[in-house]
């Protein structure tokens, strides 16, 4: 199987998923996800697929090609709840589903347990992003001359 590229970006994306519950590609870079048709029939409410489906089919071309089988990307806006509508892309071949970083949020209700943006972090992730908020906080402390804006006293608070 080649290599899924972010069609915004232009960099590798994760797999996520299996076969039976379909997948969801996931860029690391910009936050983009691209469901496969099966990721959505499983993932999002059947009528609000339909929704979208109908929509985005309904569009006008994106103009660059889907990034799991190379077909014709569309797009078009998808009515949201609260009367503001996502332009999302979707595939003419695979019916694959392109949206852009946090746009799924408002398709798929519990999408913090089914997306990779959102899952909890592993306790040894916490602690490390933990352990280099804080030497960041004592690189700034013991180093506060490379914060200063011009004309600023070093001596004075901020």
């Amino acid at each position: 199987m080649s290599e899924t590229t972010c069609p915004c970006c232009n960099t590798a994306m994760t797999l996520h998923g299996d076969v039976a519950r379909g997948h969801l590609y996931y860029c690391n870079h910009c936050y983009g996800m691209l469901t496969s048709d099966q990721w959505s029939n499983t993932n999002i409410n059947p009528t609000t697929l339909r929704n979208i489906r109908s929509s985005v089919f309904n569009g006008s071309p994106a103009g660059y090609r889907c990034s799991t089988c190379e077909g014709e990307m569309v797009k078009g806006p998808v009515s949201v709840a609260d009367g503001t509508s996502i332009e999302v892309d979707g595939c003419l071949k695979c019916g694959s589903l392109w949206f852009d970083n946090r746009e799924i949020e408002p398709f798929v209700p519990d999408f913090e347990t089914v997306t990779p943006a959102h899952r909890a972090h592993t306790p040894l992730e916490r602690t490390a992003s933990a352990v280099a908020t804080a030497l960041g906080s004592l690189v700034n402390k013991l180093n506060p001359s490379k914060h200063l804006e011009d004309g600023d006293d070093p001596e004075e608070p901020h």
